[in-house]
């Protein structure tokens, strides 16, 4: 039978959580999958329609994952994308999890959770972006050496919303890994030890006071941080209804937490980057509960 998967972009580190903490965001990849002659993928136009075989490649290495190399079940995949590419939003780890998601579906067996879970965690190689967008929610994870992720998945607290600016430049996640050290402070990890457990314990309990210190960052944002114009500006932004502001992922999307629906925060952080002479897009978007989904479709 026909069917459409649906998967949400996903915002990861949120400053201290470097590779451990991430949550689902209300912007969606979104696939119709029918039979037909011979395996085909193809993409509806739109603003991020891919420009390489990249976001194809994740789609079907995920399937793969559930119904074997090399395998090409007779269907067509059309593939509708809302999620700007290359831009910290989790759009490569959204594409594994819709592969997987279709593959579960075309499989004789589909795969457990768990399965699905470890599968996404390893297609990505860290899990913060992968869950998130397999489960919804906020998620917190770990990756034992040699199993499948332990995390805890919640739903988000009430009201907390984002606020994501992209500017229309280019890092690339391979880049903005290479600019980090080899080795750390025993300072700075400690910093950074302190705010992770701070920011997951204020995004379980909903007691959302201390998010401003709880996303500070050592590890990662002060090295990508030059390569974001504007991003030092923001950081200190003090306005209402804003909890804090991140590098989403390795940038060079920016996510502001805020209270509700927040316009002036949009503005102000679009604001920053125009004085850079960078454009950017700004997307307000929930925290989305709803992870990869399927629906059937009607013949």
């Amino acid at each position: 039978m026909p069917f459409s998967a649906a998967v949400p972009a996903s915002s990861a580190n949120l400053g201290p959580g470097f590779d451990a903490i991430g949550l689902a965001l209300d912007l969606w990849v979104r696939a119709t999958v029918q039979p037909a002659l011979q395996f085909a993928v193809s993409f509806k136009a739109g603003a991020y329609v891919p420009t390489n075989a990249g976001f194809e490649n994740e789609i079907v290495r995920g399937m793969e994952r559930v119904i074997g190399a090399g395998v090409r079940p007779p269907v067509s995949i059309l593939v509708e994308n809302a999620i700007p590419l290359g831009k910290g939003l989790g759009a490569s780890a959204a594409g594994a999890v819709l592969g997987l998601t279709i593959g579960a579906e075309l499989a004789d067996h589909a795969p457990s959770q768990a399965t699905l879970a470890r599968h996404a965690a390893e297609l990505e190689g860290h899990p913060d972006n992968a869950l998130p967008a397999l489960l919804g929610g906020v998620v917190i994870a770990a990756m034992p050496d040699g199993a499948a992720p332990a995390y805890l998945r919640f739903d988000p607290p009430h009201g907390l919303a984002a606020v994501v600016v992209t500017p229309r430049i280019v890092l690339p996640t391979a880049a903005a890994r290479a600019l980090l050290p080899a080795t750390y402070e025993r300072r700075d990890v400690v910093f950074n030890v302190q705010r992770a457990s701070l920011l997951a314990a204020s995004l379980a309990t909903g007691d959302l006071h201390a998010l401003r210190v709880a996303t500070g960052d050592r590890v990662h944002q002060p090295y990508r941080a030059p390569l974001v114009p504007g991003f030092d500006e923001m950081l200190g932004f003090t306005l209402p209804g804003l909890y804090a502001i991140a590098l989403s992922g390795a940038g060079p999307s920016v996510i502001a937490l805020v209270h509700g629906e927040q316009g002036a925060i949009g503005k102000a952080m679009q604001a920053a980057f125009a004085r850079e002479g960078i454009e950017s897009d700004v997307f307000h978007l929930g925290i989305s509960t709803r992870g990869a989904t399927v629906d059937a479709l009607e013949r």
